[in-house]
């Protein structure tokens, strides 16, 4: 949205004066053992002191602080400070633990004409002070510094949003689900504020900004007015910190439009990303990590096979090598076999390096910033992760007590932003899957549904939905040959679905997607049949002995799977999840938590082995279980 057009003029009288509310703990940023936030450290300066002189350098003489928690050490800090020259007054909020409206009403008598207010930790350059004081304001109305580039903004969750009609507040509210602009926390105020606030104040004991402006705003008098491209940011958690000081690094103490040294900062880099790829966290990958500095410990927390490529996949990757310097070739012979297994053809199927390609390609295809994903949790912690990269909102339905898909929850869930539900089955980590009725009245709705069918050749039936292609084309599902087939390293998936979707997908797709040697050993492994029908029988049978073994030690719930794992509820053992982990690798067996699942702090996830590996990991089981017993008893 543009910023309304605002004359520009110079006051007739210049403001001189802010009033800085400085008496909160700000225990986000801060803690007890600190020293107080207004004087926390961005860039060896404290945060305060980099506002004032911000403030001083636009024609600012005199500054009001209101002070609270540690006031005196603030007040000492600031009147030692050699580069303040602006007249430092001190007003103490004894209530300051309540709402900011009641720092500023402590105040209230330096409100007697137009002035500044701003927040002790909000660092803006000189350059946001001067537009909002150059403005033309109408008597008896403030106004706020707002900022209209939403996506700059570090901390878009906690943020204040305001709505707008032309340039007039209308709305203002950290939870506003629609709004035009961003509160930079920089204001001009007069008297008309503080009498809202005292009127707030009076009816309910209490008062915050946001409620003056909400009440001045009601009859038309409290304006946005836009900032244009001055940076700013708000430092109120550690991150935001560090997010100040690269800025600092780049833009110089003024946060002009220039780095001053010339030197570019990598850190100051991100800021070029969107805010929802700045928040979001890459998948954790630290247990792989952990395996193999670990020597001789035994992998059971991946849901990888315990079997190496067959001798027939291993020449086939060989021979695909020796060709290394060519562009992939054999994608479309894959496809054609993957689709002809289904009764499809090849335009049916699309190839991702793993299913977790797959994932993130759907969620690219289909969710803009702001629009929601539908996920039952637990389960794959992928589908949430690639949602935020682009944005996106997942909304989490939690299953039912007893652990199945809550159907009629999800579809209560769906609204006009819902544009893609995910599905895992069987789920992971619980491992059970929807039926199909069930699965037909959420295909019914017609939304882009993703059935994650990783682990369905190991069920103990084999059952696919691919039959439900025919009827819905918004039904997509995912397969993978890292779980059943053991090419976890290959990283090879496909996506089966309806050609017109198919087609979609494969405009978002990269080329080349899969190297040669991956598009070779799945096909090779296509043609091992029967060493594969060995290999899947012996996976079934080596989960059903997991699950008879496991339920055999006390305390320890078994809940039945139909993958290559098994989930544990270890609750009423007393252990969390992560302590069972702990001592189960300190026997060189290595488990899953499953706290990035959603999932509860009891619940341990262990991939089926090979007999020997299973073996090893029950007794290990066994051991951790009757330490616990013992350190109980003594």
């Amino acid at each position: 949205m543009r910023a309304p057009f605002l004359t520009s003029l110079t006051m007739p009288q210049p403001i001189e004066r802010v009033i800085v509310l400085a008496a909160g703990r700000g225990s986000r940023l801060v803690s007890e053992r600190e020293v107080p936030k207004p004087l926390k450290p961005i860039a060896q300066v404290p945060l305060l002191v980099r506002i004032l002189r911000s403030l001083q350098s636009v024609g600012i003489r005199e500054a009001v602080v209101v002070i609270g928690d540690r006031g005196d050490q603030i007040r000492r800090a600031l009147k030692s400070e050699p580069s303040l020259l602006m007249r430092l007054r001190f007003v103490e909020n004894r209530d300051f633990h309540k709402k900011n409206g009641v720092s500023l009403l402590a105040a209230k008598q330096f409100v007697d004409r137009e002035c500044l207010l701003t927040m002790a930790d909000h660092l803006y350059s000189p350059e946001l002070a001067r537009r909002l004081m150059s403005y033309e304001v109408p008597e008896n109305a403030c106004a706020l510094g707002i900022d209209y580039d939403i996506e700059r903004c570090f901390d878009l969750d906690d943020a204040t949003k305001v709505r707008l009609e032309q340039n007039r507040i209308v709305g203002i509210a950290k939870e506003l689900a629609e709004y035009d602009a961003i509160d930079t926390g920089v204001f001009r105020i007069g008297p008309a504020l503080v009498h809202e606030l005292e009127q707030v104040h009076e009816a309910s004991g209490d008062c915050s900004l946001s409620d003056g402006v909400a009440a001045l705003a009601k009859k038309g008098a409290f304006l946005g007015l836009s900032i244009g491209e001055a940076r700013w940011i708000d430092v109120d958690t550690p991150e935001a910190a560090q997010r100040a000081e690269a800025m600092l690094r780049v833009f110089g103490d003024a946060l002009g439009d220039e780095p001053e040294s010339g030197r570019i900062d990598p850190e100051a880099v991100e800021l070029f990303a969107p805010t929802w790829v700045r928040a979001a966290k890459p998948y954790g990958e630290d247990h792989f990590a952990l395996a193999e500095k670990k020597k001789g410990v035994l992998r059971l927390m991946s849901n990888e096979s315990p079997f190496a490529p067959s001798e027939r996949v291993v020449s086939a990757i060989v021979e695909a090598a020796l060709a290394g310097n060519r562009y992939p070739k054999g994608a479309a012979d894959l496809r054609q076999r993957l689709g002809e297994r289904e009764g499809l053809d090849q335009e049916h199927v699309v190839l991702g390096a793993g299913s977790a390609e797959l994932i993130d390609l759907v969620v690219r295809s289909f969710v803009a910033p702001g629009e929601e994903v539908i996920l039952s949790v637990p389960t794959f912690s992928m589908y949430e992760a690639r949602t935020r990269v682009v944005g996106g909102i997942p909304v989490l339905v939690p299953m039912t007590e007893a652990g199945d898909f809550d159907v009629p929850a999800m579809i209560s869930a769906i609204t006009e932003r819902t544009k893609v539900v995910f599905l895992c089955m069987p789920n992971n980590p619980t491992g059970n899957r929807i039926d199909e009725p069930r699965l037909r009245r959420l295909l019914a709705l017609g939304l882009p549904t993703v059935i994650d069918e990783a682990y369905y050749e190991l069920s103990d039936d084999g059952d696919s939905v691919c039959h439900l292609l025919a009827e819905f084309p918004n039904a997509i599902v995912l397969r993978t040959f890292s779980k059943a087939y053991g090419l976890a390293g290959m990283r090879v998936g496909y996506a089966l679905a309806h050609p017109q979707l198919i087609g979609l997908l494969a405009r978002v797709k990269v080329p080349w997607n899969l190297p040669s040697v991956s598009i070779a050993a799945a096909i090779a492994a296509l043609d091992d049949v029967a060493e594969q029908e060995s290999r899947v029988v012996a996976l079934r049978s080596g989960r059903r002995e997991l699950e008879r073994e496991v339920a055999r030690i006390p305390g320890l719930e078994v809940i039945p799977s139909e993958g290559n794992f098994v989930l544990l509820d270890a609750t009423l053992t007393g252990l969390s999840a992560d302590a069972i982990v702990e001592r189960m690798l300190e026997r060189r067996v290595f488990i899953r938590s499953l706290g990035s699942h959603r999932a509860g702090r009891g619940l341990v996830r262990i991939t089926v082995g090979d007999d020997a590996q299973n073996h090893r990991c029950i007794v290990a089981l066994r051991e951790v279980l009757a330490r616990r017993e013992q350190s109980t008893v003594a």
